[in-house]
């Protein structure tokens, strides 16, 4: 778990699950594992990871192999794209949202497109 105080600039590279809460800008890559943006955390980066679980703010890019969860009192904006999208009552979501449709439900187009602008209350 990286604390509160902390502040990263760059990229961040890992095979194991990540935990931030502090401020983090740049790419972060963890294609096999689970990264959670604390509450307190503040993200401006492009995320690549098998499951993403946002609690604080994450602006940018995000890439979810197999789910993404917005937690309450969440904020995300940018681009999310992931099979399962999951927002939590109270979270804010500004998004393009692409959800990839499972290899065996794929017909022409794979892709699900959606744009949104909304607050959950």
């Amino acid at each position: 778990m990286a604390g509160e105080s902390l502040r990263i600039k760059g990229e961040i590279t890992a095979n194991e699950d990540l935990r931030f809460e502090g401020e983090i800008e740049g790419t972060i890559n963890v294609p096999e594992h689970t990264l959670v943006v604390g509450r307190t955390a503040r993200v401006h980066a492009n995320v690549h990871a098998k499951a993403i679980v946002v609690a604080g703010s994450l602006m940018g890019s995000a890439v979810a192999k197999e789910r993404c969860e917005v937690q309450e009192a969440a904020t995300v904006e940018g681009t999310v794209e992931t099979p399962r999208l999951s927002i939590k009552e109270g979270a804010c979501l500004t998004a393009q949202v692409l959800m990839p449709m499972p290899s065996d439900k794929k017909k022409d187009e794979g892709v699900v497109h959606h744009d949104f602008q909304a607050s959950v209350a």
